[in-house]
């Protein structure tokens, strides 16, 4: 069964959130757990200086009196009910001398043999983790603290606290921890679910919307608004989907086209080849219509050309034959081949060099048929006594070729498709409908080949402007 990428999701983000929560609830407890026990210990040695100082007060006097004895059993007594803690006091031979009323009194006036007790009779302060030779039935921690007088040891004290009632303490403050992690983890899944929720809700529209695109129903459009990377998909899913619905309108106008101009030239020969064979065409005219049917011919094998080079270069990659030639010739050459067409039309053409002699780095027949393509461009969409005008500009290590006409221009809602394979933007190039739409396609796969540049710049009634770029040949010799 395969699982939804919410329900992915969320599988994830809750397994984060309980390693998460289970690891930082465990250094919480452990380091709660090592300060409460550091904390007690400290209150442990700060209660020995207290018992310390008393009994050095009455060892000070000379007589260690009753009262002074009770103010101590007192003490004891305190400590155990306020701070969980049992007291022993020791004389400097070990022989225990007081104990709190919680210790059993049988241990008064024995000597509890530990390797610890002696070096607390040594000076030392010791911290002994254990039952204390015996006296204790559960673990304690006990602090020893020396009493001692001008460097001289009268005795010892020592401060116990139950190691069990230390961990049920830490364990309450667990609990408390543990009910607000669970508490936050609940919280945390709410809000991950929704947060899951409102990602993959519009993936999952994306999805829906993708599948009826592609059955072929373009109009499908995804309306929210969002400021993040998701409106950012969805409002490339849009473009997406605009472009392909333009992209079926040209295709479907392209192929409206084809048949048209295939129809045409093939209904003109078949109706002028029937009349010659059964005789309604006179001979002396029939020389005439043949040149007709022959430009016809000619006609259908340009465009059937056009298709297929389209589409060798969409499919493969284009080979590139480049050789150092001069652009400067190659423009004059190609002018050349349009003159019956400009003189035809009264077309007044200017060429503008940027320097007598400009050679690039290009492949020769490629950029021939790059400039071929703009210039039946130009002089089929200019009208009559208007002009052209062709420029090379200098641009550091490249040259840029301008070719401008004054014909009527290109609808701004046009330019951005002008180069799409089969667009033809009929309604704004002017009323000659015999091109493919396949030649600026072409030379826009040439250019992209070269990897340099080639833009359109026009304005209805002003006319339109292609402008190409080339590598100068002297940057690579």
């Amino acid at each position: 069964m395969r699982k939804s990428l919410f329900s992915k999701q969320l599988f994830l983000y809750v397994g984060i959130l309980i390693v998460s929560f289970t690891i930082l609830g465990a250094m919480i407890y452990n380091a709660f757990s090592n300060y409460y026990i550091s904390q007690k210990e400290k209150i442990l040695v700060e209660q020995c200086e207290k018992i310390k100082s008393e009994y050095e007060y009455a060892y000070s006097v000379g007589i260690v009196s009753t009262t002074q004895l009770s103010k101590l059993q007192y003490e004891f007594q305190v400590f155990y009910e306020y701070l969980n803690a049992s007291v022993i006091l020791m004389s400097k031979s070990g022989r225990v001398e007081m104990v709190s009323q919680d210790v059993n009194q049988k241990w008064i006036g024995t000597t509890i043999a530990q390797d610890e007790i002696t070096k607390v009779l040594s000076g030392e302060i010791v911290k002994i983790k254990g039952k204390f030779g015996g006296v204790f039935k559960e673990p304690v921690i006990t602090i020893g603290y020396p009493i001692m007088i001008d460097q001289q040891i009268l005795g010892a004290i020592f401060l116990n606290a139950s190691i069990p009632e230390i961990v049920k303490t830490t364990r309450d403050i667990y609990k408390i921890i543990i009910i607000c992690l669970f508490v936050s983890l609940f919280i945390a899944f709410v809000l991950v679910y929704f947060s899951s929720k409102t990602i993959t809700k519009p993936i999952m529209q994306m999805n829906e919307a993708a599948k009826i695109i592609a059955n072929g129903d373009f109009d499908k459009r995804l309306e929210f608004k969002r400021d993040d990377e998701i409106g950012q998909l969805a409002e490339s899913f849009n473009n997406m989907a605009e472009s392909l619905m333009q992209l079926d309108k040209v295709k479907k106008d392209f192929f409206a086209n084809i048949s048209h101009d295939l129809r045409s030239p093939l209904t003109s020969i078949s109706g002028f080849l029937t009349a010659i064979i059964d005789g309604t065409v006179p001979v002396e005219k029939q020389k005439y219509y043949l040149n007709i049917i022959l430009e016809e011919t000619e006609r259908l094998s340009k465009l059937a050309n056009d298709i297929l080079d389209l589409s060798k270069l969409q499919s493969s990659d284009i080979r590139l034959e480049e050789t150092t030639f001069d652009i400067n010739e190659l423009i004059k050459k190609v002018l050349e081949q349009f003159e019956n067409g400009i003189v035809k039309k009264n077309i007044q053409t200017e060429v503008v060099f940027a320097a007598e002699k400009s050679f690039v780095f290009a492949d020769y027949d490629k950029i021939q048929r790059v400039l071929y393509n703009l210039l039946d461009n130009a002089i089929k969409f200019t009208d009559e006594n208007e002009k052209i005008k062709i420029e090379t500009t200098l641009q550091g290590e490249k040259i840029s070729v301008s070719i401008l006409d004054t014909g009527r221009g290109i609808e701004e809602e046009h330019l951005k498709n002008i180069f799409d394979r089969f667009f033809k933007a009929d309604s704004s190039r002017g009323e000659d409908k015999k091109g493919s739409g396949l030649g600026l396609a072409i030379v826009k796969e040439f250019m992209k080949a070269h990897q340099e540049e080639i833009f359109v710049k026009s304005k209805v009634g002003k006319g339109t402007e292609f402008i190409f770029t080339l590598k100068l040949s002297n940057v690579y010799n």
